[in-house]
């Protein structure tokens, strides 16, 4: 019976980097996924780094530190994922917006991060906004990252260090003890580990189902449209000024779809197109009239992207939790299981932050950073 520190469940970019900063801290670590490397949300993600798209608070707080975290990553193990701080450009398009976007500025500043409001001159940032741009924010220091190969170079130094992946192993039982956990994955194979991490994303609860436990997180599934190559410069990540409030909306809605303008370029050259948001169960089918709905509100926006033609379109599932904020943490009632989901739209933006912070609650006791918010017992 092989036993280790902790068994990470999920090879997503969260349990990649859960994984990482425990292996980071002396840890043995077991990575299991019963799907092969990241085959769930992080393969179905655009690779948002982002704090233009968070009010001032406790999301904003992570996701700066995560992106400070990011480029530490990126310096230490180098860059093989396409990790590009090249900034984000939100737009205003009327005098309200506008006003909301120069508030939104204003405020963040006082928190320290950079980004800043022009009235005019963004012609040098993004030259194919369009005629009825107001005015646009720019927050240099947001990046974007290529999820799949970020999460297969964790992999790969993981593997070359002696952590051992299990693939296509699914967990068929959890026993947690006072001192232990007791896994035994459908192959057979027992594995005992001091904790368990559940970085299962919108999956967390079947895992829990057998013990009984549950954390409130819903699938929110989101379209992505992607453009040919062409002419046609987006040099940051543009979004509709509207897309903040998508993406932090807590409402649920089963009958409603949210689209919100989201637009960025590939290092391949294609441009990305989103983004919607809706609940629609564990169905990953492309609804084409949400696309159409997503391509309209980016040619809003940009303009000349009419004349490039849709290559594919792809949906994806994000972990939602109810009060916005990701829960991670020991479970009450299983205090040596730990999760870490609910990221929302922002999985890749707070994945480095979130290892950290289990990594923290493993290797130092700190069960309860900030305050408590981001536990799961808050919802008890």
């Amino acid at each position: 019976m092989a036993h280790v520190d902790a068994v990470v469940v999920g090879s997503g970019i969260i349990g990649s980097f859960v994984a990482l900063a425990l292996h980071e801290r002396g840890l043995r670590v077991m990575v299991v996924d019963r799907a092969g490397l990241a085959p769930g949300t992080s393969r179905s993600s655009d690779g948002n780094l982002l704090c233009s798209d968070k009010s001032p608070g406790l999301m904003l707080e992570l996701s700066h530190r995560s992106l400070q975290a990011w480029h530490r990553f990126a310096e230490r193990y180098g860059n093989h994922c396409e990790f590009d701080p090249k900034g984000s450009t939100v737009v205003a398009r009327s005098p309200t917006e506008a006003e909301g976007l120069a508030e939104l500025v204003r405020a963040q500043q006082a928190d320290g991060i950079d980004c800043r409001f022009l009235e005019s001159g963004w012609e040098a940032l993004e030259p194919h906004l369009g005629p009825d741009t107001v005015a646009v924010g720019h927050w240099p220091g947001d990046a974007q990252v290529q999820p799949m190969l970020a999460c297969y170079q964790i992999a790969r130094h993981l593997r070359e260090a002696g952590v051992e992946y299990r693939f296509y192993q699914a967990i068929e039982q959890l026993e947690p003890t006072d001192d232990r956990v007791v896994v035994t994955l459908a192959g057979g194979e027992t594995v005992t580990a001091g904790h368990v991490c559940l970085c299962t994303g919108i999956w967390t609860n079947e895992v829990l189902k057998p013990l009984g436990l549950s954390v409130p997180i819903e699938p929110r599934k989101g379209h992505i449209a992607v453009l040919e190559r062409g002419d046609v410069a987006v040099n940051s990540k543009i979004a509709d000024f509207g897309y903040q409030a998508a993406a932090e909306s807590t409402e649920i809605d089963g009958t409603a779809v949210q689209t919100a303008a989201i637009i960025e370029a590939t290092r391949s050259g294609t441009i990305l197109c989103g983004s919607s948001r809706e609940f629609a169960g564990f169905d990953m089918t492309v609804n084409m009239e949400t696309v159409q709905r997503l391509l309209a509100d980016c040619v809003g926006v940009v303009p000349d992207l009419a004349r490039l033609r849709v290559i594919r379109a792809y949906a994806g599932l994000r972990p939602f939790s109810r009060d916005g904020l990701p829960v991670i943490g020991p479970l009450p009632g299983a205090e040596r299981v730990i999760v870490a989901t609910g990221h929302e739209g922002a999985g890749h933006g707070l994945a480095a932050i979130t290892g950290e912070i289990v990594a923290e609650t493993l290797a130092e006791g700190i069960t309860h950073p900030y305050g408590g918010r981001l536990h799961p017992e808050r919802f008890l």
